[in-house]
């Protein structure tokens, strides 16, 4: 491609992700190098096709829904839900934001034929949220990889969220005792204020599906 965001963004290649039963086709840009934020990671591949799926089993699934993802990287996951009929926010880290805002650009004409909208804004997990609003679905992809990262995130999912917030989570599960350990102390301090049970593979989409890759569904305790 050849815009002038590209030329912005160093070391850029295109992906594409066939919408199934829409007949389209979305292109998002990925980078060539980096360590997050910089290419679909296969938790995003599957938590975008099991929105597909179960918005193809009950066409108003995501229609008019207010959508907000933390950590969307390349936007994926959200733009994805737009595809369908949601009203996504799409938020990262400032670094992050010119290659989102180039994959919404240059997939509007999808998105936006399937009724749906897509902004992306800047956010920091664990500071004050004040112009965001909260959302009927919270959307997580990949988002954890750092034990100092933890407390903040769950901070900022407590801070937008209400009773009626329903929250999908979708991460991999790493081999590295590491990586392990960060997940279990994820889930631990996660459960102290929300409760999240996994998703059948049953419902998830047939072709993109993994035992090392969990879905959850659940939203804030009683």
């Amino acid at each position: 491609m050849s815009t002038s965001a590209d030329q912005e963004i160093s070391g850029v290649f295109t992906r594409e992700f066939e919408l199934e039963g829409l007949d389209k086709t979305l292109l998002f840009n990925q980078k060539e190098w980096g360590d997050v934020s910089c290419v679909i990671w296969d938790a995003s591949l599957v938590l975008a096709r099991y929105l597909e799926k179960r918005s193809k089993e009950n066409p108003s699934f995501l229609k008019n829904v207010k959508t907000l993802e933390l950590g969307a990287g390349v936007g994926c996951v959200g733009i994805v839900a737009a595809c369908f009929g949601a009203n996504v926010t799409v938020t990262d880290l400032p670094s992050v934001l010119p290659l989102l805002q180039l994959n919404i650009k240059e997939n509007k004409n999808v998105w936006a034929s399937g009724g749906g909208q897509v902004r992306a804004t800047e956010l920091s997990w664990g500071k004050m949220i004040n112009e965001l609003e909260s959302p009927d679905l919270l959307l997580l992809a990949d988002c954890v990889y750092y034990s100092e990262s933890i407390i903040p995130l769950v901070e900022t999912m407590k801070q937008i969220s209400t009773r009626e917030t329903e929250i999908i989570i979708c991460q991999e599960q790493r081999d590295s005792e590491k990586q392990r350990a960060i997940w279990k102390e994820f889930m631990s301090e996660l459960t102290k204020f929300f409760q999240f049970n996994p998703i059948p593979t049953e419902e998830q989409h047939p072709l993109f599906k993994s035992p090392d890759i969990l879905l959850l569904r659940g939203g804030l305790l009683p």
